[in-house]
């Protein structure tokens, strides 16, 4: 009888587009700060972020009030499609639109490419807004390894620090959504060939 050798991770991996963006910061802002503090943009993306918590919280809200009465639930769905616009161009005049990038994630850590090599134990903070849904995860990560790849560029790996739990739950959300969304491009595709 063969046994299988035990799973390396814990957690599933995706490849996803992200607006990504990352800053290298001394150990003592990854251990004392919030990492929305450290980039410029922060606090629009922490009001685009609780913008989107609360609408989470008012989606049973809404569901039941759009079940009763369907003209009022509907006007308030366009309100709150209104204010995420809203949110979005705030997020964006401050200068945040970055280059779209394929980035392998898990609710670990992230694999990215990076024109310059960074050291292992380093510590970054990451931007990362998920697309198409916009909703920013701004965090501390630790360089957990750095490999040279063609073209002068590095394969950076980085472990996710002082993760906090809404941060987390944020990723598990963005991650399955993305899964879903592949699972059904996948049968899509299978079904019309």
């Amino acid at each position: 009888m063969t046994t299988l050798p035990p799973e390396r991770r814990s957690t599933f991996r995706i490849n996803h587009d992200l607006i990504f963006d990352f800053r290298p910061v001394d150990n003592r802002t990854a251990e004392d700060q919030e990492p929305e503090n450290v980039m410029s943009d922060g606090a629009a993306l922490h009001l685009v972020a609780e913008l989107r918590r609360i609408d989470r919280e008012a989606q049973q809200l809404l569901k039941v009030i759009a079940d009763k009465q369907r003209l009022l639930g509907d006007y308030l769905q366009k309100l709150s499609q209104k204010i995420d616009l809203i949110a979005r161009h705030s997020l964006f005049s401050t200068g945040t639109q970055s280059a779209t990038e394929r980035i392998n994630i898990s609710e670990g850590g992230v694999s990215f490419r990076s024109d310059r090599a960074l050291y292992k134990g380093n510590f970054l903070v990451l931007r990362m807004i998920f697309l198409p849904s916009y909703v920013p995860v701004i965090v501390f990560a630790s360089v957990s390894r750095c490999v040279e790849e063609g073209a002068g560029g590095y394969r950076v790996g980085a472990t996710f620090h002082r993760l906090r739990e809404h941060d987390r739950q944020e990723l598990a959300r963005q991650i399955l959504k993305a899964q879903t969304s592949h699972r059904k491009r996948s049968s899509t595709s299978e079904n019309n060939q």
